[in-house]
């Protein structure tokens, strides 16, 4: 018995010598393990690796075997996690979904706000018998929520689910408004509430959305035209952004989580949501940033309060149950109200239940200007344990019902396999390319994209090729370390145009994405021989791009939808690919086409109120002056078809080439709806029906403006 006590003796000497650990290098590399493995270790017992991580930190804390010493780096990686989670929430939300839900979101966040705050002061005035500030201000710390749970819902790819929308717009609501209380409570404990507080409150919050809302974007716009292909430079860009706002957000006396949310809200239209910056913003958060947060939150755990009388732990448990029931209660009553699903009403109250971030500031500014005791502070920590571990729990088996669900639906509706072939004979234009192939692609899709490195069959066919390809697997490793599939492919041929048809076939491509450049004939007639035998010797999706500038650096899109376009059998995959790039893009968008199609389109993309984009009736194409204008930070997007179809029309058809006419410096997109067999399988078509066909709309043009002279 005597050994054994020199022995754990020993052991705690031992321990006291070289713990806490204060090493910065040893303490990096602690913690980089415990990210590693304690997700993986509680995978195993099916608990949430964000949990892993909470419970990590609580054993490696200063309150229980204290390993680790949190330094300024840690905390300044913790930090910077906390303001990353609130920066990609405004990042990935769907503005579309957003519009829709704006009205839903204000619900949920006064729901979400009120009911914790009125009943959390019922409890602290009659129960725990608090005096009016501190139990306003103890009351309101119900009301605030951290969207911990949100690796979850990204992972699961539900993020554009309307209810894990709507929890993100009631976020922002619940917690501006619960710190904007903060500092009203503050500075009435402090005497110095007066009116010139409320107009250097409002002023100061004003100043604030307008610089980052609207200034951002334009600045952002501009940096990234200038370094374009400089990854690295984009990314520090970034995160300098999400810092300045949160700094800016303090200045006007708010918490910089504020500020972080704005910047990510400005930056949504700027990042495309599937490219390869936004997957390094996302990948790098999720690995670094936000782990150590969660690492950090649970180091402010103390396990002993346990084992120190009952009263902490009621004063703690009825904290976590009236935390939780509030926030359950207000998930329920908006679930109720707009008949969400179950799931989605379990998925809304997962991720509004996590109390961390703003509790923390909440309790820690009562406790610094007297009106909190320690006893507070301690419920508050056990609080935040029990309602991360909640929150991840509910949110993790919520978002999985709700993924399987999405995925089956959308293969109802969708049973195409999405595969995108961008073939390549002079690499000038690869990067771009690429670039928009990435931005059409449809997220949930697991297929690769396909470069096709293609020349003709001639002395120097391997040494052009060989040269093609090795620009080209010089983009893709860009890709691959942004985790995209990409499966580069190669092939001489005699004819450009049939290798690729047959590349198309042999790998049952459903889009072939081209450049303007590629298919100029030796007259230079815009998209002249590649591109009509292509459009007559394939029946995939045909997609002709001529970019001039980064795609996320265009103002807005105009849009031109040929007459009938809905009567094609691509029209709704090609529409889907559309409204990618005008959500991308689109703020101020405009689209023209016929009533008919125009309808077509607003049911498609779910626009029943009009409020995405504006809409301009036409009657006919026919001396319209859609492209005599041309601003050079515009896009324009013209969904034609091809030729011999019942949607075909010469003015549309015809509207690049003016464009390129009127300048040489236009952007512009053409989109071919897939068709259900090529015009080359019809024994009564030749080469020649085409060029016959467009001369017949030439003279039939020249005899409407005939018409039209002798009119008027």
């Amino acid at each position: 018995m005597l050994q054994m006590d020199l022995n754990l003796l020993a052991i705690k000497d031992f321990l006291n010598q070289y713990l806490p650990v204060t090493n910065p290098v040893l303490i990096l590399s602690l913690t980089l393990l415990i990210i590693l493995f304690a997700p993986l270790i509680l995978k195993r017992f099916r608990i949430p690796g964000i949990i892993g991580l909470i419970i990590a930190g609580v054993i490696i804390g200063p309150n229980t075997l204290h390993i680790i010493e949190k330094s300024t780096s840690f905390e300044l990686f913790s930090k910077t996690g906390l303001l990353y989670i609130m920066f990609l929430a405004g990042l990935e939300i769907d503005m579309q979904e957003y519009k829709q839900n704006r009205a839903k979101s204000l619900v949920f966040g006064a729901l979400t706000f009120f009911i914790p705050i009125i009943i959390g002061y019922i409890v602290c005035i009659y129960v725990f018998e608090f005096t009016m500030w501190p139990a306003l201000l103890l009351a309101s710390m119900f009301s605030t929520h951290t969207l911990l749970s949100y690796p979850i819902v990204s992972n699961m790819g539900i993020v554009k689910n309307r209810a894990v929308q709507v929890s993100f717009g009631g976020t922002i609501i619940t917690d501006s408004a619960v710190l904007i209380l903060l500092g009203v409570i503050t500075n009435v404990v402090g005497g110095e509430i007066n009116s010139m507080f409320w107009i250097r409150l409002v002023g100061s919050l004003g100043l604030l959305g307008f610089s980052v809302l609207y200034f951002l974007p334009k600045i952002s716009r501009w940096f990234f035209r200038n370094i374009e292909g400089q990854g690295s430079s984009q990314y520090i860009y970034v995160l300098a952004v999400v810092f300045i706002s949160g700094f800016f957000s303090e200045l006007a006396g708010v918490e910089p989580i504020i500020g972080a949310f704005l910047s990510g809200l400005a930056l949504n239209r700027v990042i495309p949501h599937n490219s390869i910056l936004m997957n390094r913003v996302i990948f790098i958060g999720n690995t670094i940033f936000i782990p150590f947060f969660l690492i950090s939150a649970g180091m402010l755990v103390d396990l002993s309060l346990f084992f120190k009388g009952t009263n902490a732990l009621v004063f703690a448990g009825t904290l976590s149950f009236v935390a939780i029931a509030t926030k359950w209660l207000a998930a329920q009553v908006t679930g109720f109200i707009y008949k969400y699903t179950k799931h989605e009403k379990r998925v809304m109250f997962g991720l509004s239940a996590s109390h961390a971030a703003a509790t923390l500031a909440v309790i820690k500014v009562g406790y610094d200007i007297g009106l909190f005791d320690q006893n507070v502070i301690n419920g508050t920590i056990i609080l935040i344990l029990i309602t991360c571990m909640v929150s991840s729990f509910v949110t993790e088996r919520a978002s999985r019902e709700i993924a399987i669900e999405e995925n089956e639906n959308s293969k109802k509706i969708i049973d195409r396999t999405e595969r995108i072939l961008i073939p390549v004979s002079n690499p000038e234009n690869i990067a771009r390319l690429i670039d928009l192939s990435l931005m059409i692609k449809d997220v949930k899709s697991q297929e690769p994209i396909y470069p096709l490195s293609i020349v003709e069959d001639t002395a120097e066919a391997d040494e052009r090729i060989n040269v093609v390809k090795k620009v080209i697997d010089g983009v893709v490793e860009q890709i691959s370390s942004g985790d995209k599939k990409v499966q580069v492919l190669k092939k001489v041929d005699l004819s450009i145009v049939d290798g690729i048809a047959r590349t198309a076939k042999a790998y049952n491509i459903s889009d072939i994405l081209i450049s303007w450049k590629a298919q100029q004939s030796s007259s230079n007639i815009i998209f002249g021989n590649i591109a009509d035998n292509l459009l007559l010797k394939t029946k995939q999706s045909i997609i002709i791009s001529k970019i001039i500038q980064p795609l996320n650096t265009y103002n807005k899109v105009i849009l031109v939808l040929t007459p009938n376009a809905e009567l094609e059998s691509g029209f709704n995959l090609v529409v889907k690919k559309i409204n990618t790039i005008l959500k991308q893009i689109g703020t101020g968008s405009i689209i023209y086409g016929q009533q008919k199609t125009i309808d077509a389109f607003i049911k498609l993309v779910n626009d029943k109120k009009k409020e995405f984009y504006n809409y301009l009736t036409v009657t006919s194409f026919d001396d319209s002056d859609i492209v005599d204008k041309v601003n050079t930070d515009d896009l324009y997007v013209f969904l034609s078809s091809r030729k011999q179809t019942v949607s075909f029309d010469f003015h549309v058809d015809n509207m690049p080439k003016s464009l390129n006419k009127n300048s040489e410096f236009s952007s512009y997109i053409l989109f071919y709806p897939e068709s259900l067999k090529s015009l080359s399988d019809s024994p009564m078509t030749d080469m020649t029906i085409p060029a016959i066909q467009e001369q017949i709309d030439k003279v039939i043009h020249l005899k409407d403006k005939i018409k039209g002279v002798f009119k008027k």
